[in-house]
């Protein structure tokens, strides 16, 4: 088998025909629909139903897609490892984190990895994690960094639990309640709120608070995706938020960000290192890995 033929293959699959899959891949029709009929001969099964000038995956096709990513995602991982040891690099590390993560935890994960390993090329890119899922099974990434905020099972990602992050209802130190002690849920009722938007399953652990103190759950006025905005929204001293503390780590270090002492119970979501299953770990992802439980030892014991 040719990885060339399962490139072929995998184009066929994504755009539903010989023509489009010619098209994306710079092509003749015709040289694609030879190639993945010789991959059809090689396996000894079909893999498409021809269908006019469209073309339907088989059952065998759906069998054979996961390995067939996983094979061009490695090969093409290997071709850069080999470019980084001929350009005397130690190889790469391509990074996809989720906001809450990347603020802190990953911040000084990649820093003690660096110190260890200075030529390793580093790439980290922000998302969230539902939308980061599909370049990490692609090979665009190698590993993921996030707050898990939908309980999900997929046999392709293995995800290892790191630990668990807590948020909190965070106020700009300017805020009026920001110096209040013992305040219970009843007195943030009138508070104007900024929601995170994405937050996920601890939306229901929220609610039930609320509900068990007896009175509604604030609606926010505005919703971001943006930490920048919500930072500068706290810092103004006029809006809570319930976020990951780790989000707002060092403004409250710093003291531009305070958390309200609440009486209510914690909410927590956890935060997972996600990675691909057919897929070894390259030396860098577990090193990576070790300074990730490193960081978060040191976090727990603060």
């Amino acid at each position: 088998m040719e990885s060339r033929q399962v490139r072929h293959f995998l184009a066929a699959y994504d755009t539903g025909s010989f023509a489009a899959a010619a098209e994306k891949l710079g092509l003749s029709q015709q040289a694609v629909s030879k190639s993945i009929l010789r991959l059809e001969a090689l396996l000894g099964v079909r893999l498409f139903e021809r269908d006019g000038r469209r073309v339907r995956p088989t059952a065998y096709a759906e069998l054979f897609l996961p390995h067939a990513r996983t094979i061009a995602a490695e090969t093409d991982r290997f071709r850069a490892d080999l470019g980084d040891m001929m350009g005397g690099r130690e190889g790469r590390l391509r990074i996809g984190v989720g906001p809450s993560a990347a603020a802190d935890v990953v911040a000084r994960a990649v820093m003690l990895l660096a110190a260890d390993r200075p030529n390793v090329r580093l790439n980290v890119l922000a998302g969230i994690y539902e939308m980061m899922v599909n370049d990490l099974l692609l090979g665009k990434l190698d590993v993921i960094v996030a707050v898990r905020q939908v309980e999900r099972i997929d046999p392709l990602i293995r995800e290892r639990t790191l630990g668990d992050i807590p948020y909190a209802i965070l106020a700009g130190a300017r805020h009026p309640l920001a110096a209040r002690a013992g305040l219970i849920l009843a007195d943030l009722q009138d508070a104007q709120w900024i929601g995170g938007a994405n937050i996920g399953a601890v939306e229901e652990a929220i609610e039930a608070s609320f509900r068990a103190a007896g009175v509604p759950r604030p609606r926010p006025e505005i919703e971001t995706t943006s930490v920048i905005f919500a930072q500068a929204m706290l810092d103004g001293g006029t809006h809570l938020a319930i976020l990951p503390k780790m989000l707002m780590a060092r403004d409250i270090r710093a003291g531009r960000v305070v958390t309200l002492d609440i009486d209510a119970e914690s909410w927590t979501r956890p935060l997972i290192v996600a990675t691909r299953v057919r897929a070894p770990n390259p030396p860098v992802v577990e090193a990576f890995m070790t300074k990730l439980a490193e960081v978060m030892r040191q976090t727990d014991s603060r």
